[in-house]
């Protein structure tokens, strides 16, 4: 059984069988099952192994950190940028799934089983807010500038809607925005100007990138157009006001991540950059460095650890393994890239 079929079995109770296309690998022109982990081929080896243990005290907190999800082991880890273990958070995580952190460096994590977003402020000793999303599975939490808060949930139960809103420090939902031809949206970032860039897929399970503009006086999700094929989509992020969006190809077994610059009539056009990460699959999210050069990435599969690339040419930097790992799926880094 791969190590990703927890999340595949989530994603298909939790909501219709078109949730499971998150991790199958979905096209518009059907789904293509990934090999096995003995089938596949890579070249990168992990270059630090760090023991994944319970840390009884918040270590003292470096000012550059990754953080990583893990939605079987019920946990979300905290490393410097050594790979170091510095805290690791499971009072109250369950299913947990994308990560972000915001400009003052807070923790937002998209606790799917129990259908909230829990936020933790530095040291990430303690909840500080909590926002409710009941009935609801969130996938991916995003955060503006100014501190708007944005959920992207993978169901809709009662024509609920696709992405909730909620203004700075506020637990209350202050717009709730979906499309009829969206079955789900997963990831999400916002802009410099507040604008939310999404991917997911629609009623027949293809592939699907929108946007959603006025923040909390939005009414609609525009579906967006694109001048190339995303196969099996994964985390997306805006650096600099252009559009990342990870495509998994499992097809293919090349994982890549495409570079937009910023819609024009309603499309995205064709990439300005690609991004071919190195032999893997089960590469799900991915956070940008301060730097707006590297990336960091979690790879389920090969390496069992987060690895880091260069941006946009996509050489391997470095890897930190991770044994006690089951399925990471969301990824963090703080401070972040500049939207």
């Amino acid at each position: 059984m791969r190590r990703s079929s927890y999340l595949r079995f989530f994603l298909s109770s939790a909501s219709s069988a078109a949730a499971v296309a998150l991790l199958a690998g979905c096209s518009g022109v059907g789904s293509q099952p990934p090999a096995t982990p003995s089938t596949m081929q890579s070249d990168i080896a992990p270059t630090r192994g760090v023991g994944f243990t319970d840390v009884l005290d918040t270590n003292a907190l470096a000012a550059d950190q990754v953080i990583v999800s893990d939605t079987s082991a019920n946990a979300v880890s905290v490393f410097d940028a050594q790979g170091h273990l510095q805290t690791r958070l499971k009072k109250g995580i369950n299913g947990p799934l994308g990560l972000t952190t915001d400009r003052a460096g807070n923790l937002y994590v998209a606790n799917a089983s129990a259908s909230d977003v829990l936020v933790y402020s530095q040291p990430y000793a303690s909840v500080s807010l909590t926002l409710s999303e009941p009935g609801q599975y969130p996938s991916d939490v995003a955060v503006s500038k100014t501190g708007l808060v944005a959920v992207m949930n993978a169901t809709l139960p009662n024509g609920g809607g696709n992405v909730s809103f909620y203004r700075k420090g506020s637990t209350s939902p202050c717009a709730n925005v979906g499309d009829p031809n969206w079955n789900q949206a997963y990831f999400g970032a916002f802009d410099a100007a507040g604008d939310l860039f999404v991917d997911g897929f629609d009623r027949n399970v293809n592939p699907i990138v929108g946007e959603i503009t006025g923040g909390c006086a939005a009414t609609s999700l525009t579906t967006l157009s694109v001048g190339n094929t995303i196969s099996g989509i994964g985390g997306v992020a805006v650096v600099n006001g252009d559009i990342l969006i990870l495509a998994q190809n499992y097809a293919t077994f090349s994982p890549e991540i495409f570079t937009y610059a910023p819609p024009s009539g309603g499309s995205l056009g064709s990439p300005i950059a690609t991004t071919k990460l190195s032999s893997g699959i089960e590469m799900v999210s991915f956070a940008m460095t301060r730097d707006d050069r590297h990336l960091w990435i979690v790879h389920s599969d090969v390496a069992y650890g987060r690895i880091e690339y260069t941006y946009p040419g996509g050489r391997f930097v470095t890897s930190f393994n991770e044994p006690g790992l089951v399925n990471a799926f969301g990824i963090a880094v703080n401070p972040a890239a500049t939207p």
